[in-house]
């Protein structure tokens, strides 16, 4: 008797709680600067729509970021996973989160998630004064030179952004190392962080030291300007960039 005058009093106690599926209500501002994080750290494995390419999985359609509530699922999970970054502070982590959330909520509103955003939204004369000009991409490269017909080598213009965002590595990036009273070691680099680094000398040796102020390393990365550019260009230098790069014969 008592458990039938009990029931009723605690089921709206029940009912009115958030329950595990419930969506998480995305932040705007951090699903920005999310975006901007994914694109640093991410956007290599997953893809520019998070869906994943053949280094990595399809981070949409992820249980574990499908159940994910504000970085509870998705922060243990980078500090296990090989190869992720792992420092992230919990605010970018939840951040990160955000921006998933929204990518996920954008696909399923959309009837054609299959087809990729469409890029070409730039200026192609824009983007040809910026490659020639302020963006400093003659120093390297040339639109009748090795660019030249590069729209018909990535006839995804969705492959081809991220692939001038983030080109591939194509040559050992070198580095010298050279600690305080000794002697210079080079070769091919293995790991840097802020902490410690760590090459292959040309005997295949494995060499590391922490990098301490008495420490001195010198990279030298073919690709440095490329992730050096994330600070200084614009969306929009990015979009007219693009639409240049798709114009090339």
């Amino acid at each position: 008797m008592r458990r039938l005058i009990l029931a009723p009093l605690f089921c709206p106690i029940l009912l009115g709680q958030a329950g595990p599926y419930q969506r998480q209500t995305v932040d705007q501002g951090a699903a920005l600067r999310g975006r901007q994080l994914y694109t640093q750290h991410c956007i290599n494995c997953h893809g520019a729509l998070a869906k994943g390419t053949e280094n990595g999985p399809d981070l949409i359609r992820s249980p574990l970021v499908l159940r994910d509530r504000l970085g509870n699922e998705i922060g243990p999970a980078l500090k296990k996973l090989p190869g992720h970054k792992t420092d992230l502070t919990n605010a970018q982590v939840v951040d990160i989160t955000n921006f998933l959330k929204d990518q996920i909520e954008s696909t399923a509103k959309n009837r054609n998630a299959d087809r990729p955003p469409n890029v070409l939204t730039g200026n192609a004369d824009a983007g040809r004064a910026y490659f020639n000009g302020a963006g400093g991409c003659t120093k390297c490269h040339s639109a009748t030179g090795d660019l030249a017909g590069i729209s018909r080598k990535f006839k995804d213009a969705v492959d081809l952004q991220q692939r001038m965002i983030f080109p591939r590595q194509t040559k050992p990036t070198q580095v010298k190392v050279t600690p305080a009273g000794g002697a210079t070691v080079m070769g091919q680099l293995v790991r840097i962080d802020d902490f410690n680094v760590s090459l292959r000398d040309a005997a295949g040796q494995y060499h590391e030291w922490s990098r301490t102020p008495d420490v001195r390393v010198d990279v030298d990365d073919p690709l440095a300007a490329h992730p050096a550019l994330l600070d200084v260009y614009t969306d929009k230098d990015i979009h007219d960039l693009v639409r240049y790069l798709e114009s090339l014969p």
